[in-house]
């Protein structure tokens, strides 16, 4: 009697094993998937959050910068030449500029000579060139660390679609504002 009991639960211990495999292969899969940060680098990557705080002493943000169409981002350097010439040739064609949004943006260090960036390019006398200062961390995530200026390119979803290093001539800008 022992002997048959033994050879039954010999028997059984392999359809076991077959049976706790199928069970296992019938759960689902849970997949555990690792949260990503978003590379704010690349083409098609959502604008991020951004604060950038004005001379005028308001502040842009998403919400504000929303509109039907392209938004501009210029991050340059105030005591930088090539700056001061883009910005300048941004002045001188701002008719072009009839829904676009153009903002450009410093690091918050170099809040101490905006003045002196206003005074040489007169942009001031230009109040759709908004002129600001980075208080959201939009520079680290999205500067390629390539010659300045850098130009972001956002369309009117606010994915980027362009980025220039160094200075750009209005004809490879044109074409991106509306």
């Amino acid at each position: 009697m022992k002997r048959k009991i033994w050879i039954v639960v010999l028997l059984m211990i392999p359809c076991f094993f077959v049976f706790a495999k199928k069970k296992k292969k019938q759960q689902p899969k849970v997949e555990v998937t690792k949260t990503d940060t978003i590379d704010y680098k690349k083409i098609g990557s959502p604008l991020p959050l951004v604060k950038f705080f004005t001379r005028s002493g308001k502040y842009l943000t998403n919400e504000s910068l929303k509109n039907d169409a392209h938004l501009i981002v210029m991050m340059f350097n105030p005591t930088c030449e090539h700056c001061e010439d883009q910005a300048v040739m941004f002045k001188e064609n701002i008719f072009l500029f009839k829904k676009t949004n153009l903002v450009l943006v410093a690091a918050s260090m170099m809040t101490p000579h905006l003045a002196f960036f206003e005074t040489n390019t007169k942009i001031a006398a230009y109040p759709t060139i908004q002129l600001s200062v980075d208080s959201s961390n939009f520079i680290n995530n999205t500067f390629l660390y390539q010659p300045l200026p850098q130009i972001n390119v956002y369309d009117k979803d606010r994915k980027l679609i362009k980025v220039f290093s160094g200075a750009t001539p209005m004809d490879s800008l044109k074409q991106y504002i509306d």
